[in-house]
């Protein structure tokens, strides 16, 4: 990545990294909003979720998680504009 962004002046490298990360950031937010399906999962399931991190947010949710819920899809939402906003000063640079 590096490499990338040394041999370019428009932060080319910088911008492959976006779409990792905008995909690590769907997938996360994908998996909280699946996790909180009213359906029963496996013991294992709830094992893994636990260990990963999802919770469901009802009523007696904490505020750490609910804050944690919004401020995963802020990121997202961060992570989706700066992309676009990269990808302008790209084509622009390139027009």
């Amino acid at each position: 990545m590096l490499v990338d962004w040394s041999l370019t002046s428009n932060f080319l490298g910088l911008f492959k990294l976006w779409k990792a990360l905008q995909f690590y950031a769907g997938f996360s937010i994908f998996m909280l909003y699946v996790y909180q399906l009213p359906i029963e999962f496996s013991s294992m399931l709830q094992w893994i979720a636990d260990f990963v991190g999802l919770f469901k947010i009802c009523s007696t949710s904490e505020w750490t998680e609910i804050c944690s819920s919004v401020s995963l899809v802020l990121f997202y939402i961060m992570v989706c504009t700066s992309f676009i906003t990269i990808g302008l000063i790209l084509f622009k640079d390139f027009s």
